[in-house]
């Protein structure tokens, strides 16, 4: 039996490593009709290389990480219900000023009606220790200090017409953010998304869609430098708003690819003026090839500003390209290999017009995974993690990397 994974909050650019609790997130269990509900532990051990994210004072640590784990997934009808939770508790073997609890939470309703009604609702909540030298926060202020972060999302979504050539669709999301520590505040956010377009299936494999999409957003706590009538920090907040016209197709390539495309109309304005607005095009890629049974491959691509795909980056008003390769690959029936790259960055020129000098901002991370699935209940799964930055200010560049491996049973 497959085990799910669990998604972060950004599912579209998952560029965030939290290498120092690698193997803290663990993954949830999957059940079907006969056995709907689970529950287990698990335990892992891994090793960070760089714990603080700090560019030349290399800091290793072991992070040891228990947990409980229980879900449901059952069908109530027509509708179906699925919900996942852990609880863990990571213990570091020498900082241990940042030992700390983490939470994950999964829910969601597929409901459908007699009719062609149907839709989703969901909820997911984390709580975790928050990424260190994130960009945009001076590594020697905060180089040390715990930092919990927490992120929730909720969604929902309508849809008119099921098995029919064209669809309406409808959705609201709502998402926040927040840091225990004051001084990543400008990273902490609310957003609000609602969307609504019609999808057409003019052939078998082909779908399309042209939807109309805004969002309202607030960063309550945005620091900014005035320079009337003496340089100076302040603290504001920054109202957004962003529009989007959406141009979305689904095709499947023969029987094995799938490729996905966004072309979107784009428009952000900040009621900050130290925050410039932004009108262009977004849009993002992805493919998916399973030429067996054993082996899957999928790649994607997107640019967009910082504001929807890496909310903690440096800055919030750039625009940002990002890929993913990615590749799974099952060696026996019980074993599996995976790996992952993805690199994400801005490049700003001081020629561009604005006054702003010029910067740099370059992410790149890897992943190998091996997993073991002695059976349903039992599996042992271990990965290597790295992560590296450039960037035009040194006391953000960096490298770690993390290896370590997890256990997890369950009972159903």
């Amino acid at each position: 039996m497959p085990i799910k994974k669990p998604l972060r909050l950004d599912a579209r650019v998952p560029l965030a490593l939290a290498a120092a609790a690698a193997l803290a997130q663990p993954a949830f269990a999957q059940t079907d009709d006969t056995t709907p509900f689970y529950a287990g532990g698990s335990l892992g051990v891994s090793h960070v290389s760089n714990v603080y994210r700090e560019p030349n004072a290399p800091n290793s640590d072991t992070v040891t990480s228990a947990g409980l784990l229980a879900g449901i997934d059952t069908r109530l009808g027509r509708q179906h219900l699925t919900l996942d939770g852990s609880l863990q508790n990571n213990r570091y073997s020498t900082n241990r000023d940042l030992n700390y609890r983490s939470h994950s939470l999964r829910a969601a309703l597929n409901w459908q009606t007699v009719g062609n009604l149907s839709g989703v609702l969901s909820a997911k909540s984390d709580e975790s220790l928050a990424d260190f030298n994130i960009g945009g926060v001076d590594p020697t202020v905060i180089a040390r200090k715990k930092n919990i972060e927490s992120n929730d999302e909720y969604r929902a979504l309508v849809r008119l017409g099921v098995a029919t050539r064209y669809t309406l669709e409808g959705s609201w999301t709502h998402r926040r953010r927040d840091f225990t520590a004051a001084e990543y505040d400008r990273f902490v956010y609310r957003q609000d998304t609602g969307s609504f377009g019609v999808y057409a299936t003019p052939a078998g494999n082909v779908r399309l869609g042209l939807a109309a999409r805004r969002t309202e957003g607030s960063n309550p706590r945005y620091p900014v430098i005035e320079l009337t009538p003496i340089p100076r920090l302040v603290i504001l907040p920054n109202d957004y708003t962003r529009e989007d016209i959406d141009f979305t197709t689904n095709w499947r390539v023969g029987g094995s690819s799938t490729v996905n495309t966004r072309i979107s109309r784009s428009k952000t304005k900040n009621s900050l003026d130290q925050l410039r607005d932004f009108s262009g095009t977004t849009g993002s890629v992805g493919w998916t090839w399973t030429p067996s049974s054993k082996l899957q491959f999928n790649a994607q691509y997107s640019r967009d500003t910082g504001q929807e795909s890496v909310v903690r980056s440096t800055d919030l008003d750039r625009v940002y390209t990002s890929w993913q390769l990615g590749s799974t690959y099952a060696v026996t029936g019980k074993v599996s290999l995976s790996a992952r790259a993805t690199n994400n960055s801005a490049r700003r020129n001081s020629d561009s017009g604005a006054a702003v000098s010029d910067a740099l901002e370059d992410t790149r991370s890897y992943n190998v995974g091996l997993r073991w699935a002695y059976s349903r209940s039992f599996s042992v799964s271990c990965q290597y993690d790295r992560i590296s930055r450039d960037h035009s200010q040194s006391i953000y560049a960096y490298s770690a990397n993390s290896y370590g491996c997890t256990g997890q049973l369950l009972v159903y």
